[in-house]
């Protein structure tokens, strides 16, 4: 009977434990999802899939390794957003989506338009680019993660990471520049 009670105070403790990461992470981790995918209601879908298997997996990860949890849930929800894009041919944010995400208030309805376009077009150009160099520009620039994060989460050396976002910038000029 105690090694009920035992496994009973384990599965609490690691429910609470869980429900303090979700506190901390879940907003992070919803953002990235929806830089990759750009669309609201798939990124909460998959960061709702990706907690869930963070959840049904918790006790297999070692808290104390690099990255800990951060990093096992960020691999699992990349993991399923990839999986979503590959099913699926990106599409652009709806304008209410993009207003979200801008304060438009301050600005001149020419400014908006214009405004509008270039988010699209830088938009449009990350989606294009191969997903080695978008994830990167997404952790780095969207989600605001340190170079050892990105390195982390991709499990390559931070020098990899220190590559692809040159890289990545460079093409994204070249492809803004053309377009």
């Amino acid at each position: 009977m105690q090694t009920i009670g035992i496994a009973d105070d384990s599965q609490q403790g690691n429910l609470r434990q869980f429900s303090q990461f979700v506190r901390e992470h879940e907003g992070g981790l919803f953002n990235y999802v929806f830089r990759l995918v750009s669309s609201r209601e798939e990124a909460e879908d998959i960061t709702q899939d990706a907690l869930l298997q963070a959840y049904r997996t918790w006790n297999q990860v070692d808290p104390n390794a690099s990255g800990g949890y951060v990093k096992w849930c960020y691999r699992i929800a990349r993991n399923l957003a990839i999986d979503a894009l590959r099913k699926k041919k990106p599409r652009a944010l709806e304008d209410d989506e993009l207003d979200r995400t801008t304060d438009v208030r301050s600005l001149k309805p020419e400014d908006i338009y214009e405004h509008r376009v270039q988010s699209t077009t830088i938009r449009d150009c990350i989606q294009n680019l191969d997903e080695k160099y978008r994830d990167v520009l997404v952790l780095r620039y969207q989600e605001e993660l340190s170079y050892e994060q990105i390195a982390e989460i991709l499990e390559v050396p931070v020098s990899t990471i220190e590559t692809r976002i040159f890289r990545a910038k460079k093409m994204l000029r070249q492809k803004i520049g053309t377009n």
